[in-house]
């Protein structure tokens, strides 16, 4: 009877550290559950600064978990100059008339245009701040852009068919539709206040769609029309809401 005792006890000993710690963890995963607020409104200040467009996310918690959903609208509305240009499109190449172009991407007139991310969004840690997240967005663009772009027309004249390539040059609009899969990680700062702040970066693959007779819009990685992958990086400032 003692010796069983003794092993009621031993086993006790033993196992009473192991549950403490687990109830620890487990009321410390349900202390900063309760600091994530069901609902998030943010924007993205990079978008703005280096994108030509304003982009708001809604997010919401799927249940009681670590799991959310993110709608992403975005307008994008960007205008210069109208005046002579200072550069010219020609088919599928611009060149500079006062100064060569140094820049990431290719420059145009007006732009206007919008999309949508939606994406779903995984907290990997139990105190909800680092995530990983995956979906998938949408853009269509209208650029405006000044070029001179050529065509054969076919034509008779005398009863004898004729060749002619014809030049257009003038202000013309690009319009770009851009399907795109985006996969990435972020750290959001936990707080018991409604402020949110949230670094993120990962990747993407793009897939832009354009007018064939006039200039893509895709020489470049961060170009509006490149087709391809592209690193993908910001920051999210928001509030929540319970």
């Amino acid at each position: 009877m003692k010796k069983r005792l003794s092993l009621l006890f031993l086993v006790m000993w033993m196992v009473t550290p192991h549950l403490y710690a687990q109830n620890e963890s487990i009321d410390r995963y349900e202390r900063f559950k309760l600091l994530q607020k069901r609902y998030t409104i943010t924007i993205q200040p990079m978008q703005l600064l280096l994108n030509n467009s304003l982009r708001i996310d809604f997010e919401t918690r799927i249940g009681e978990g670590p799991n959310w959903l993110q709608f992403g609208p975005t307008l994008y509305i960007a205008k210069k100059d109208d005046g002579n240009p200072d550069y010219c499109y020609y088919n599928n190449d611009f060149y500079r008339s006062w100064y060569e172009f140094k820049g990431f991407r290719e420059p145009f007139s007006k732009m206007k245009g919008g999309g949508l991310d939606v994406n779903y969004k995984r907290f990997i840690d139990p105190r909800l701040s680092v995530y990983v997240a995956t979906g998938l967005s949408y853009t269509h663009l209208n650029l405006n852009y000044y070029g001179v772009r050529g065509s054969w027309n076919d034509y008779t004249q005398d009863g004898l068919s004729y060749h002619e390539y014809n030049y257009l040059q003038g202000w013309q609009t690009q319009h770009i539709n851009r399907m795109s899969i985006n996969c990435y990680f972020g750290h959001q700062v936990p707080s018991r206040f409604k402020f949110l702040f949230d670094m993120f970066v990962g990747l993407s693959y793009r897939h832009s769609f354009s007018d064939k007779d006039k200039y893509p819009f895709n020489k470049y990685k961060f170009s509006y029309g490149y087709t391809g992958f592209v690193w993908m990086t910001g920051i999210r400032l928001g509030i929540g809401i319970k």
